[in-house]
Order: structure tokens, then sequence, then C-alpha cells
């Protein structure tokens, strides 16, 4: 499967790996208007596959983000992990309350 965004994260207090990606995006077979992919989400070789679409190429990334950082922030606080972000926190890693232009902007 190829990437257009791929990411692997250690943790600090457990033996955990978690890798998150993004396949490459195109155009949907079903709705000609809207574009899609697949976020794969690896937490010690178990995977999960999420399929995403929107109007645009930056709706998909957006959307990837989302649900990228809405899964490590449940899992950090459910089962206490600390993530290592070479010294950035969760929110400046996947900042979820910044919209793109925001971030582009930095």
């Amino acid at each position: 499967m190829k990437f257009l965004i791929h990411e692997t994260l250690r943790t600090l207090n457990t033996d955990d790996v978690f890798e998150f990606g993004l396949t490459e995006i195109s155009k949907s077979h079903e709705y000609p208007d809207l574009y899609e992919a697949v976020i794969v989400f690896v937490r010690n070789q178990k995977s999960k596959k999420h399929k995403t679409s929107g109007l645009s190429e930056f709706d998909v990334v957006r959307n990837f983000m989302a649900y990228v950082g809405i899964n490590l922030r449940a899992i950090a606080k459910d089962d206490s992990i600390e993530f290592d972000l070479n010294g950035l926190t969760l929110d400046q890693y996947i900042p979820l309350t910044k919209t793109i232009r925001d971030m582009w902007d930095e």
C-alpha cells in the first residue's frame, strides 16, 4: 500500500508502537465530486482502516489529521500513555483546534 503520509510514534512509558498513514488521494468512483483515501491506524501491528472523503484533497488531509488526533488523544487519556514527540505536546504535534490556514501561516 502506498502512503501519501506515514508516521511512526513510540511511547515513553510502554513498549507500544503506533503507526498511522494516509493512502494516496484519488477521485471517488461512486461520487465524482468527492476525493477519497484510506486512513490506516496501527497499534502494535493491529491495524484499523477508515475510509475518508471530502470535496477537496485538503478536506481529506484535514479529516486524516482529525481522525488520528482524536484516536491518539483517546489512547493517551484512556491508557495513560505518553508519546515520544521530540519535546512537543500532542496539541503542537497534531493541532485539532487550528485551521490548515493557521498551520500554514506558522
